[in-house]
Protein backbone atom coordinates (compact mmCIF):
# COMPACT_ATOMS: atom_id res chain seq x y z
CA UNK A 1 0.00 0.00 0.00
CA UNK A 2 1.36 3.85 -1.07
CA UNK A 3 0.65 6.76 0.48
CA UNK A 4 0.51 8.60 -2.64
CA UNK A 5 1.01 7.23 -6.50
CA UNK A 6 1.41 9.76 -9.42
CA UNK A 7 0.09 8.65 -12.69
CA UNK A 8 2.52 10.50 -15.29
CA UNK A 9 5.78 10.91 -15.15
CA UNK A 10 6.54 13.97 -17.34
CA UNK A 11 7.86 17.36 -15.70
CA UNK A 12 5.06 17.98 -13.71
CA UNK A 13 4.88 14.20 -12.13
CA UNK A 14 8.36 14.04 -11.31
CA UNK A 15 7.83 17.15 -9.48
CA UNK A 16 4.84 16.20 -7.40
CA UNK A 17 7.12 12.73 -6.57
CA UNK A 18 9.82 14.98 -5.27
CA UNK A 19 7.23 17.32 -3.44
CA UNK A 20 5.11 14.91 -2.10
CA UNK A 21 8.12 12.91 -0.34
CA UNK A 22 9.11 12.69 3.04
CA UNK A 23 10.76 10.09 5.76
CA UNK A 24 7.86 8.06 6.29
CA UNK A 25 5.80 8.37 3.32
CA UNK A 26 5.28 5.79 0.41
CA UNK A 27 5.34 7.81 -2.92
CA UNK A 28 5.52 5.72 -6.70
CA UNK A 29 5.84 7.59 -9.90
CA UNK A 30 3.90 5.57 -12.90
CA UNK A 31 5.31 6.91 -16.57
CA UNK A 32 4.42 5.09 -19.74
CA UNK A 33 7.74 6.44 -21.29
CA UNK A 34 11.37 4.94 -20.64
CA UNK A 35 12.61 8.27 -19.00
CA UNK A 36 16.23 7.19 -19.17
CA UNK A 37 15.87 8.09 -23.15
CA UNK A 38 16.81 12.05 -23.32
CA UNK A 39 16.74 14.22 -26.77
CA UNK A 40 20.02 15.89 -27.70
CA UNK A 41 20.13 19.57 -27.07
CA UNK A 42 21.16 22.48 -28.88
CA UNK A 43 19.47 23.88 -31.71
CA UNK A 44 16.77 20.97 -32.01
CA UNK A 45 15.99 21.15 -27.83
CA UNK A 46 12.48 21.98 -26.52
CA UNK A 47 12.87 24.66 -23.92
CA UNK A 48 10.50 26.04 -20.84
CA UNK A 49 10.00 29.15 -19.35
CA UNK A 50 10.29 29.32 -15.13
CA UNK A 51 8.45 31.48 -13.34
CA UNK A 52 9.33 33.15 -10.02
CA UNK A 53 6.80 31.11 -8.20
CA UNK A 54 8.50 28.13 -9.77
CA UNK A 55 11.82 29.19 -8.84
CA UNK A 56 10.87 29.34 -5.43
CA UNK A 57 9.43 25.74 -5.24
CA UNK A 58 12.70 24.17 -7.19
CA UNK A 59 14.90 26.16 -4.29
CA UNK A 60 12.39 24.70 -1.73
CA UNK A 61 13.28 21.17 -2.87
CA UNK A 62 17.36 22.35 -3.11
CA UNK A 63 17.30 21.84 -6.75
CA UNK A 64 17.47 25.44 -8.14
CA UNK A 65 21.59 25.57 -7.97
CA UNK A 66 21.80 23.07 -10.73
CA UNK A 67 18.83 24.39 -12.33
CA UNK A 68 20.00 28.00 -12.26
CA UNK A 69 23.45 26.82 -13.69
CA UNK A 70 21.57 25.48 -17.01
CA UNK A 71 19.16 27.92 -17.09
CA UNK A 72 18.95 31.56 -18.45
CA UNK A 73 18.21 34.70 -16.80
CA UNK A 74 15.31 37.08 -18.14
CA UNK A 75 15.81 40.10 -16.20
CA UNK A 76 14.52 42.67 -19.41
CA UNK A 77 11.12 41.81 -21.61
CA UNK A 78 10.59 44.14 -24.27
CA UNK A 79 6.58 44.01 -25.25
CA UNK A 80 5.45 45.68 -29.10
CA UNK A 81 2.90 45.05 -31.68
CA UNK A 82 4.58 44.44 -35.26
CA UNK A 83 3.43 47.77 -37.34
CA UNK A 84 2.19 49.82 -34.40
CA UNK A 85 3.55 52.51 -32.25
CA UNK A 86 3.24 51.08 -28.54
CA UNK A 87 5.84 49.08 -26.27
CA UNK A 88 5.98 48.04 -23.00
CA UNK A 89 9.40 47.20 -21.15
CA UNK A 90 9.60 45.00 -17.84
CA UNK A 91 12.24 45.25 -16.26
CA UNK A 92 13.80 42.81 -13.01
CA UNK A 93 15.51 45.93 -11.09
CA UNK A 94 12.64 47.76 -11.29
CA UNK A 95 10.97 45.21 -8.56
CA UNK A 96 14.09 44.46 -6.54
CA UNK A 97 14.22 40.66 -8.47
CA UNK A 98 17.42 38.96 -9.84
CA UNK A 99 15.07 37.81 -12.68
CA UNK A 100 11.38 37.97 -14.04
CA UNK A 101 11.86 34.38 -14.94
CA UNK A 102 14.60 31.74 -16.62
CA UNK A 103 14.24 29.68 -19.49
CA UNK A 104 15.86 26.03 -19.49
CA UNK A 105 15.69 23.02 -21.79
CA UNK A 106 13.02 20.57 -20.95
CA UNK A 107 15.59 17.62 -21.04
CA UNK A 108 18.50 19.41 -19.00
CA UNK A 109 15.54 19.97 -16.69
CA UNK A 110 13.87 16.75 -17.17
CA UNK A 111 17.54 15.12 -16.33
CA UNK A 112 17.88 17.25 -12.85
CA UNK A 113 14.34 15.97 -12.09
CA UNK A 114 14.79 12.57 -12.62
CA UNK A 115 18.44 12.04 -10.88
CA UNK A 116 16.30 12.94 -8.18
CA UNK A 117 13.80 11.12 -8.24
CA UNK A 118 16.20 8.31 -8.80
CA UNK A 119 18.05 8.80 -5.28
CA UNK A 120 14.87 9.07 -3.49
CA UNK A 121 14.65 6.87 -0.86
CA UNK A 122 11.08 7.60 -0.31
CA UNK A 123 10.02 7.58 -4.25
CA UNK A 124 9.70 4.01 -5.82
CA UNK A 125 9.97 4.82 -10.03
CA UNK A 126 8.20 2.42 -12.52
CA UNK A 127 8.25 3.98 -15.92
CA UNK A 128 7.56 2.03 -19.19
CA UNK A 129 4.27 1.41 -17.09
CA UNK A 130 1.61 2.45 -19.28
CA UNK A 131 -1.93 2.82 -17.43
CA UNK A 132 -4.53 0.35 -17.57
CA UNK A 133 -7.30 1.08 -14.98
CA UNK A 134 -8.06 3.02 -11.88
CA UNK A 135 -10.52 2.00 -9.45
CA UNK A 136 -11.87 3.16 -6.15
CA UNK A 137 -13.36 2.01 -2.94
CA UNK A 138 -11.53 2.50 0.17
CA UNK A 139 -8.43 3.25 -1.48
CA UNK A 140 -7.06 3.85 -4.97
CA UNK A 141 -6.00 0.65 -7.42
CA UNK A 142 -3.88 1.70 -10.12
CA UNK A 143 -3.38 -0.96 -13.17
CA UNK A 144 -0.14 -0.70 -15.72
CA UNK A 145 0.92 -2.92 -18.28
CA UNK A 146 4.66 -3.25 -17.73
CA UNK A 147 6.72 -6.21 -19.76
CA UNK A 148 3.74 -7.43 -21.24
CA UNK A 149 1.76 -8.19 -17.68
CA UNK A 150 -0.36 -6.19 -16.09
CA UNK A 151 0.54 -5.15 -12.95
CA UNK A 152 -1.39 -3.19 -9.83
CA UNK A 153 -0.75 -0.66 -6.94
CA UNK A 154 -2.83 0.30 -4.17
CA UNK A 155 -2.75 3.69 -2.68
CA UNK A 156 -3.91 5.93 -0.47
CA UNK A 157 -4.36 9.16 -3.02
CA UNK A 158 -4.02 8.96 -6.66
CA UNK A 159 -2.33 12.34 -8.33
CA UNK A 160 -3.53 12.49 -12.11
CA UNK A 161 -0.24 14.05 -14.28
CA UNK A 162 -0.57 12.35 -17.10
CA UNK A 163 -1.47 15.48 -20.13
CA UNK A 164 -3.83 17.20 -21.40
CA UNK A 165 -5.31 14.44 -23.51
CA UNK A 166 -4.89 12.23 -20.01
CA UNK A 167 -6.48 8.53 -20.06
CA UNK A 168 -6.82 8.53 -16.34
CA UNK A 169 -9.05 11.35 -16.31
CA UNK A 170 -10.95 9.30 -19.08
CA UNK A 171 -10.72 6.58 -17.06
CA UNK A 172 -12.63 8.80 -14.32
CA UNK A 173 -15.33 9.95 -16.28
CA UNK A 174 -14.36 13.38 -15.66
CA UNK A 175 -15.35 15.57 -18.55
CA UNK A 176 -13.32 17.90 -20.05
CA UNK A 177 -13.65 20.78 -22.23
CA UNK A 178 -11.88 22.11 -25.47
CA UNK A 179 -11.21 25.38 -26.70
CA UNK A 180 -9.80 25.21 -30.23
CA UNK A 181 -7.92 28.39 -31.18
CA UNK A 182 -7.64 27.21 -34.56
CA UNK A 183 -3.99 28.70 -34.32
CA UNK A 184 -0.71 26.02 -34.07
CA UNK A 185 2.57 27.05 -32.53
CA UNK A 186 6.04 27.00 -34.43
CA UNK A 187 8.94 26.36 -32.30
CA UNK A 188 12.81 26.69 -33.05
CA UNK A 189 15.34 27.45 -31.90
CA UNK A 190 17.76 30.18 -33.46
CA UNK A 191 20.85 31.56 -33.59
CA UNK A 192 21.06 35.61 -33.89
CA UNK A 193 23.97 37.73 -34.44
CA UNK A 194 23.39 40.27 -31.66
CA UNK A 195 22.40 38.97 -28.65
CA UNK A 196 20.72 40.99 -26.07
CA UNK A 197 22.06 39.58 -22.36
CA UNK A 198 19.04 38.46 -20.61
CA UNK A 199 16.00 39.87 -22.61
CA UNK A 200 12.85 38.11 -23.86
CA UNK A 201 10.86 39.86 -26.72
CA UNK A 202 7.26 39.44 -27.11
CA UNK A 203 5.72 40.42 -30.44
CA UNK A 204 2.37 40.36 -31.20
CA UNK A 205 1.33 39.81 -34.72
CA UNK A 206 -2.19 39.93 -36.80
CA UNK A 207 -2.05 36.14 -36.24
CA UNK A 208 -0.80 35.78 -32.36
CA UNK A 209 2.34 36.17 -30.86
CA UNK A 210 6.03 35.77 -31.57
CA UNK A 211 8.23 35.13 -28.39
CA UNK A 212 11.95 35.08 -28.60
CA UNK A 213 13.61 33.57 -25.11
CA UNK A 214 16.83 33.93 -24.32
CA UNK A 215 18.98 30.86 -23.78
CA UNK A 216 22.16 31.81 -23.24
CA UNK A 217 25.20 33.12 -25.69
CA UNK A 218 23.77 33.60 -29.05
CA UNK A 219 20.51 30.88 -28.77
CA UNK A 220 16.92 32.20 -28.35
CA UNK A 221 14.02 29.83 -28.56
CA UNK A 222 11.68 30.89 -31.15
CA UNK A 223 8.03 30.43 -30.13
CA UNK A 224 5.30 31.58 -33.09
CA UNK A 225 1.77 31.49 -33.16
CA UNK A 226 -0.04 31.02 -36.57
CA UNK A 227 -3.39 30.53 -37.78
CA UNK A 228 -2.99 26.52 -38.86
CA UNK A 229 -2.21 26.84 -42.75
CA UNK A 230 0.41 29.52 -42.54
CA UNK A 231 1.98 27.24 -39.79
CA UNK A 232 2.06 23.95 -42.04
CA UNK A 233 3.41 26.32 -44.46
CA UNK A 234 5.94 27.77 -42.33
CA UNK A 235 7.20 24.51 -40.85
CA UNK A 236 7.78 23.18 -44.56
CA UNK A 237 10.40 26.00 -45.53
CA UNK A 238 13.79 25.16 -45.60
CA UNK A 239 15.99 26.99 -43.28
CA UNK A 240 17.31 30.00 -45.36
CA UNK A 241 13.29 30.43 -46.13
CA UNK A 242 12.38 30.15 -43.07
CA UNK A 243 14.92 32.63 -41.28
CA UNK A 244 13.46 35.12 -43.65
CA UNK A 245 10.17 34.91 -42.74
CA UNK A 246 11.00 34.84 -39.23
CA UNK A 247 13.21 37.87 -39.63
CA UNK A 248 10.37 40.12 -41.34
CA UNK A 249 8.19 39.10 -38.60
CA UNK A 250 10.31 39.63 -35.76
CA UNK A 251 12.39 42.18 -37.09
CA UNK A 252 16.22 43.31 -36.43
CA UNK A 253 16.15 43.95 -32.57
CA UNK A 254 18.32 40.65 -32.35
CA UNK A 255 20.21 41.05 -35.72
CA UNK A 256 20.24 38.59 -38.28
CA UNK A 257 19.17 35.28 -37.82
CA UNK A 258 22.21 33.21 -38.53
CA UNK A 259 20.92 29.67 -37.93
CA UNK A 260 17.80 27.51 -37.30
CA UNK A 261 17.21 24.32 -35.92
CA UNK A 262 14.13 21.57 -36.23
CA UNK A 263 11.08 23.69 -36.86
CA UNK A 264 7.67 21.65 -34.63
CA UNK A 265 4.35 22.47 -35.03
CA UNK A 266 1.55 21.66 -32.49
CA UNK A 267 -2.08 22.64 -32.66
CA UNK A 268 -3.44 25.24 -30.02
CA UNK A 269 -6.34 24.35 -27.84
CA UNK A 270 -7.21 25.39 -24.26
CA UNK A 271 -8.49 21.92 -22.48
CA UNK A 272 -10.10 22.45 -18.97
CA UNK A 273 -11.49 19.51 -16.70
CA UNK A 274 -14.78 19.57 -15.69
CA UNK A 275 -13.58 18.51 -12.03
CA UNK A 276 -10.30 18.88 -10.19
CA UNK A 277 -11.02 15.66 -8.32
CA UNK A 278 -13.27 12.37 -7.75
CA UNK A 279 -12.48 10.94 -4.24
CA UNK A 280 -9.29 9.99 -3.83
CA UNK A 281 -7.78 11.22 -7.43
CA UNK A 282 -6.74 14.73 -8.07
CA UNK A 283 -6.04 16.04 -11.24
CA UNK A 284 -2.63 17.99 -11.34
CA UNK A 285 -0.66 20.10 -14.42
CA UNK A 286 -1.99 19.70 -17.73
CA UNK A 287 -4.57 16.92 -17.00
CA UNK A 288 -6.49 19.88 -15.13
CA UNK A 289 -6.06 22.46 -17.42
CA UNK A 290 -3.87 22.89 -20.69
CA UNK A 291 -3.65 26.59 -21.71
CA UNK A 292 -2.68 28.53 -24.96
CA UNK A 293 1.46 29.65 -24.54
CA UNK A 294 0.57 33.01 -24.78
CA UNK A 295 1.68 33.98 -21.00
CA UNK A 296 3.80 30.77 -20.47
CA UNK A 297 1.73 29.47 -17.56
CA UNK A 298 0.76 26.37 -18.44
CA UNK A 299 3.78 24.03 -16.51
CA UNK A 300 3.90 27.03 -14.29
CA UNK A 301 0.44 26.72 -12.64
CA UNK A 302 0.65 23.26 -12.59
CA UNK A 303 3.97 23.27 -10.20
CA UNK A 304 1.11 25.87 -8.38
CA UNK A 305 -1.42 22.80 -7.97
CA UNK A 306 1.74 20.80 -6.61
CA UNK A 307 2.49 23.40 -3.89
CA UNK A 308 -1.47 23.76 -3.01
CA UNK A 309 -1.65 19.68 -2.37
CA UNK A 310 1.29 19.99 -0.41
CA UNK A 311 0.23 22.42 1.81
CA UNK A 312 -3.27 20.58 2.12
CA UNK A 313 -0.88 16.89 2.75
CA UNK A 314 1.85 18.26 4.75
CA UNK A 315 0.69 17.24 8.24
CA UNK A 316 -1.47 14.50 7.58
CA UNK A 317 -0.58 11.17 7.79
CA UNK A 318 -2.80 9.51 4.45
CA UNK A 319 -2.93 5.89 5.52
CA UNK A 320 -5.22 6.91 8.34
CA UNK A 321 -7.60 8.93 6.61
CA UNK A 322 -10.45 8.10 6.21
CA UNK A 323 -12.75 8.54 2.71
CA UNK A 324 -15.01 11.33 3.95
CA UNK A 325 -11.62 13.20 5.58
CA UNK A 326 -10.13 12.82 1.99
CA UNK A 327 -13.40 14.19 0.30
CA UNK A 328 -12.58 17.08 2.26
CA UNK A 329 -8.91 17.34 1.16
CA UNK A 330 -10.09 17.36 -2.62
CA UNK A 331 -12.96 19.56 -2.27
CA UNK A 332 -10.77 22.27 -0.43
CA UNK A 333 -8.37 21.78 -3.03
CA UNK A 334 -10.64 22.35 -6.01
CA UNK A 335 -11.72 24.88 -4.07
CA UNK A 336 -8.41 26.63 -4.02
CA UNK A 337 -7.11 26.20 -7.40
CA UNK A 338 -10.27 27.02 -8.80
CA UNK A 339 -9.85 30.38 -8.18
CA UNK A 340 -6.48 31.21 -9.65
CA UNK A 341 -6.97 28.49 -12.88
CA UNK A 342 -10.08 30.87 -13.93
CA UNK A 343 -8.30 34.19 -13.57
CA UNK A 344 -5.20 32.61 -15.46
CA UNK A 345 -7.51 31.25 -18.24
CA UNK A 346 -9.32 34.98 -18.31
CA UNK A 347 -6.01 36.57 -18.68
CA UNK A 348 -4.71 34.30 -21.60
CA UNK A 349 -7.71 34.28 -23.23
CA UNK A 350 -8.11 38.32 -23.13
CA UNK A 351 -4.19 38.51 -24.68
CA UNK A 352 -4.92 35.98 -27.51
CA UNK A 353 -8.16 38.22 -28.24
CA UNK A 354 -6.65 41.69 -27.86
CA UNK A 355 -3.18 40.46 -30.25
CA UNK A 356 -4.61 38.37 -32.20
CA UNK A 357 -7.35 40.58 -34.19
CA UNK A 358 -6.79 42.80 -36.82
CA UNK A 359 -9.83 45.23 -36.64
CA UNK A 360 -9.33 48.53 -36.75
CA UNK A 361 -10.64 48.94 -32.99
CA UNK A 362 -8.56 46.29 -31.33
CA UNK A 363 -5.36 47.45 -33.47
CA UNK A 364 -5.46 51.04 -31.27
CA UNK A 365 -6.56 49.52 -28.30
CA UNK A 366 -3.31 47.36 -27.90
CA UNK A 367 -0.98 50.37 -29.35
CA UNK A 368 -2.56 52.24 -26.71
CA UNK A 369 -2.73 49.46 -24.31
CA UNK A 370 1.09 48.86 -24.56
CA UNK A 371 1.55 52.64 -24.15
CA UNK A 372 0.08 52.90 -21.43
CA UNK A 373 1.46 50.00 -19.52
CA UNK A 374 4.75 51.31 -19.78
CA UNK A 375 3.18 54.59 -18.23
CA UNK A 376 1.87 53.13 -15.23
CA UNK A 377 3.71 51.68 -12.17
CA UNK A 378 0.63 50.00 -10.60
CA UNK A 379 -0.47 48.45 -13.74
CA UNK A 380 3.00 47.34 -14.98
CA UNK A 381 3.77 45.76 -11.52
CA UNK A 382 0.37 43.67 -11.20
CA UNK A 383 1.22 42.13 -14.63
CA UNK A 384 4.66 41.55 -13.49
CA UNK A 385 3.54 39.32 -10.77
CA UNK A 386 0.77 37.79 -12.20
CA UNK A 387 3.12 36.59 -14.80
CA UNK A 388 5.26 35.22 -11.57
CA UNK A 389 2.51 33.55 -10.16
CA UNK A 390 3.16 35.47 -7.10
CA UNK A 391 -0.56 37.60 -6.63
CA UNK A 392 -2.47 34.31 -5.44
CA UNK A 393 -1.48 34.22 -2.20
CA UNK A 394 1.30 32.20 -0.87
CA UNK A 395 2.31 28.86 1.25
CA UNK A 396 5.57 27.31 1.91
CA UNK A 397 6.41 26.51 -1.19
CA UNK A 398 6.20 29.62 -2.43
CA UNK A 399 8.24 31.07 0.01
CA UNK A 400 11.09 28.82 -0.98
CA UNK A 401 10.49 26.18 2.36
CA UNK A 402 9.16 22.89 2.42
Amino acid sequence: MRDISIIGGGLIGLCAALVMQHPGRRVTLVEAADLERQQSGGLNARSIALSASSVQIFRALGLWSQIAAQAAPIRRIHVSARGRWGVTRLEAKDYDLDALGYVIENNALSRILLTAVETSDNIQLEDQAEFESVAQTRKVEIGYRKNKRIKKIETAIALVADGARSPTRSALDIEHHSVDYGQAVVISNVAVSQPKTDTAYERFTAQGPLAMLPLGGRLYACVWTLNLQPAATICALDDAEFSAQLQDCFGYRLGLIEDVGQRFSLPLQRTRAESLQQRRCLLIGNAANALHPVAGQSFNLGLRDIACLYELLAARELTKLDNESIAEIAREYEILRLREQRQVIRYGDGLVTLFSNELPLFNQARAAGLGLLDLLPALKTQAVFTGMGMTFGGNRLLRGHL
